[in-house]
């Protein structure tokens, strides 16, 4: 049967993708810690995407290489 219900399901940490080390920011506009694996971050205390912030970028699909 299709056109059945869809269940979302929130990952615990969204913004860990594969099995890069990972490293915790400081949200401050929210005053809570998140944690990431992007290779490119710079900022530690930086809002979370949820309150503003950018994105990680996520390695293999860096918006620079054209994909």
């Amino acid at each position: 049967m299709r056109g059945g219900l869809t269940t979302l399901v929130k990952r615990e940490k969204p913004y860990v993708i594969g099995p890069r080390p990972v490293h915790k920011h400081t949200c401050v506009a929210g005053e809570h810690t998140w944690e990431c694996n992007s290779p490119y971050c710079n900022y530690m205390e930086i809002e979370c995407p949820e309150h503003g912030g950018p994105a990680p970028i996520v390695e293999g699909y860096e918006p620079w290489r054209g994909r």
